[in-house]
């Protein structure tokens, strides 16, 4: 058993934007803000949602379901944690699907994806603790079996309301300082100048790389954000002048059986 006291949060509250993945969503929210434990709730409507059951009967999941139609979620529950120190998002469902034919169906299960059609939650950080998921052999459940001890939230860079849904941490352009040779992101040669064109927040160009997998892009509107690309899949799609331009997508967790 885990079981420990937190005190130090912060909360999220808002609506999610119109046709992303919520999973994918909510990955958003805690990459770009240092959330690394977290639990939250929803209610709203989703399309094609994709479903997966765990079966104790025999320790293991069953094969995923999609279920076509829009899905009315009367009850959208989870967390965030760490597995492999990857953002984990864990999501149960309940709620009826409304298919293209046929009757209404309830269902139930572990949310794998579903487009957002209009859902509203509400998120509240746990920052001084880190909760890391492991697999049990015991249930062949991926479970919470280590737990570490932090500071607590990161020091808020932006006293302005976060303006772009799913949210962002956003901090003023930095800064000026001495001219320094740009740090390449070996994996994908990544530099300051080319464009990273982000799932939720748009087009941004990059103005500032390290060694530790950041990077720091300027969005259109002029505001400076950094993201980790750890957490993120990058793939080149076209180069304008001297610079490229990359497509980038959160990774997503899979289950197997």
């Amino acid at each position: 058993m885990i079981i420990t006291q937190t005190h130090k949060r912060r909360t999220f509250v808002g609506s999610m934007n119109v046709g992303t993945d919520l999973i994918q969503a909510l990955k958003s929210i805690c990459v770009d803000n240092s959330i690394f434990c977290a639990d939250f709730t929803a209610t709203g409507y989703l399309a094609d949602i994709t479903l997966v059951r765990f079966d104790g009967r025999i320790n293991r999941y069953g094969e995923a379901t999609t279920h076509a139609g829009t899905f009315h979620a009367v009850g959208l529950h989870g967390n965030i944690s760490l597995a492999d120190r990857q953002t984990d998002v864990r999501c149960h469902a309940v709620g009826t699907v409304s298919p293209t034919r046929g009757e209404l169906e309830l269902v139930s299960g572990e949310l794998m994806s579903g487009t957002v059609v209009a859902v509203e939650f509400s998120l509240t950080t746990h920052d001084d603790i880190r909760l890391y998921r492991e697999h049990d052999a015991r249930t062949g459940l991926d479970s919470w079996l280590r737990v570490e001890f932090g500071d607590g939230p990161p020091v808020p860079r932006d006293d302005e309301p976060l303006e772009v849904l799913p949210a962002v941490a956003v901090t003023p352009a930095p800064p000026s300082r001495p001219k320094e040779e740009p740090h390449v992101h070996h994996d994908m040669d990544i530099t300051e100048g080319d464009f990273l064109n982000h799932p939720a927040l748009g087009r941004g160009q990059v103005v500032a790389t390290d060694a530790e997998e950041r990077v720091s892009i300027r969005l259109e509107s002029g505001r400076v954000v950094e993201l980790h690309l750890g957490l993120l899949e990058v793939s080149q799609v076209t180069t304008e002048g001297k610079h490229r331009v990359f497509k980038v997508t959160i990774k997503r967790r899979s289950k197997s059986g």
